[in-house]
């Protein structure tokens, strides 16, 4: 029996695969900006940090 693994079944964080969840983040933000809430924090919890701390360390600051 041949099992193929789903890579995305892994728990993907901006440490884990960088260049794949940047990339959802920038779709989520800009095309379902009313669950970015839900996913910043369900990302969070994967990595076992606060959401504040998660915030402050990974996400780019906007310009004002």
């Amino acid at each position: 029996m041949n099992l193929m693994l789903n890579p995305l079944s892994e728990s993907v964080t901006p440490q884990t695969n960088p260049e794949l969840w940047y990339s959802w983040y920038a779709v989520v933000k800009e095309d379902a900006p009313e669950v970015l809430d839900e996913f910043l924090e369900n990302t969070a919890a994967k990595m076992e940090i606060t959401v504040d701390y998660f915030t402050a360390e990974f996400l780019p600051t906007e310009s004002i």
